[in-house]
């Protein structure tokens, strides 16, 4: 059984908070293509909004991949050398729980690749956590995703 802990990457994300690996995104998706299935979009789309979805079947195929996203595991659960996640093999390698544990993390060059997708979320949760503690963070830390924060 998963710890609160547990769901921590070592980059500082919590994937307690995303939705692929909740699953939400995916169920959400199938529950959308079924609806659109039971009231045959398809035909109103083809015969109505032609112009707002200008190719129907790549849409559909494309929510039928969003269907299926779903992490397995967690960052923390893969075997070393099953992703290609310099982040991961860094930290577990110096034997951290976690990047905040090391004394650069704020400048590492390795964790410069979050911050396109993330901004500054990845360093601003390793500071709070280093901070507040690994669980109180979890607990009452304001915990940031995309440059906001997460509904608890």
């Amino acid at each position: 059984m998963k710890t609160s802990t547990d769901l921590l990457a070592c980059c500082g994300l919590y994937c307690g908070d995303c939705g692929g690996y909740s699953g939400e995104i995916a169920e959400k998706a199938k529950a959308l293509i079924k609806t659109i299935k039971k009231f045959k979009f398809e035909l109103t789309v083809k015969n109505m909004f032609t112009e707002q979805i200008k190719d129907y079947d790549e849409f559909f195929k494309n929510l039928e991949f969003v269907s299926g996203l779903k992490c397995p595991q967690t960052c923390r659960e893969r075997k070393i050398g099953s992703t290609d996640c310099k982040i991961r093999e860094c930290c577990f390698g110096k034997g951290f729980f976690a990047c905040y544990e090391c004394k650069i993390f704020e400048t590492c060059e390795k964790l410069e690749v979050m911050k396109e997708l993330y901004k500054d979320s990845c360093i601003q949760n390793l500071q709070a956590i280093k901070e507040m503690g690994l669980e109180n963070w979890i607990e009452n830390g304001k915990r940031l995703w995309f440059g906001s924060e997460m509904d608890k």
